[in-house]
């Protein structure tokens, strides 16, 4: 298992020129499921960040075979130390079970400087499926309404190459 996921955010020029002279590591470009202009490099090597403003979250913990080249989500939530307790229980649970239908791979972490932001990171086939899970758990549903709670989610698809589009 890895024990560290960094993504940094740019342009299409940048984030592919950071591929071109890295072919050794894995890395995955994605367009935000939002704003397909907005563009997210995610490095799953586990080695030291080669990027020059990355985002690093620590690995507690990871279930699942990952699929990088499908939907990926983001789901941030920032919890106290009780909090995260609970949180980090509800999760293992769902690791220690067997994924949902559509679901590669699920890793727990969070933020490197803080440890009061715990991250879902969630590879899926499409979509639909990552839909269907979130609906259906307790989880998102509690934090997601709760005013005493940060949460956001973002959702990110392989970016095409510019020739995939012609």
């Amino acid at each position: 298992m890895i024990s560290q996921i960094a993504i940094t955010f740019g342009s299409e020029k940048i984030l592919r020129d950071i591929i071109a002279k890295n072919p050794d590591r894995s890395l995955y470009l994605y367009s935000s499921q939002d704003d397909s202009g907005k563009l997210m490099l995610l490095d799953a090597s586990g080695s030291k960040s080669i990027f020059n403003s990355p985002v690093i979250y620590d690995v507690l913990g990871y279930a699942g075979n990952d699929k990088w080249n499908g939907f990926v989500n983001l789901t941030t939530i920032a919890l106290d130390s009780d909090q995260q307790k609970i949180f980090d229980a509800k999760i293992n649970q769902v690791m220690a079970a067997s994924l949902p239908d559509g679901m590669g791979s699920i890793y727990s972490m969070n933020y490197h400087k803080d440890i009061n932001q715990r991250v879902l990171l969630t590879t899926w086939d499409n979509f639909d499926s990552y839909s269907v899970w979130q609906e259906s758990i307790a989880l998102s549903q509690k934090y997601r309404n709760s005013p005493s709670f940060y949460m956001s989610n973002s959702s990110f698809v392989p970016a095409k190459d510019k020739k995939d589009n012609k």
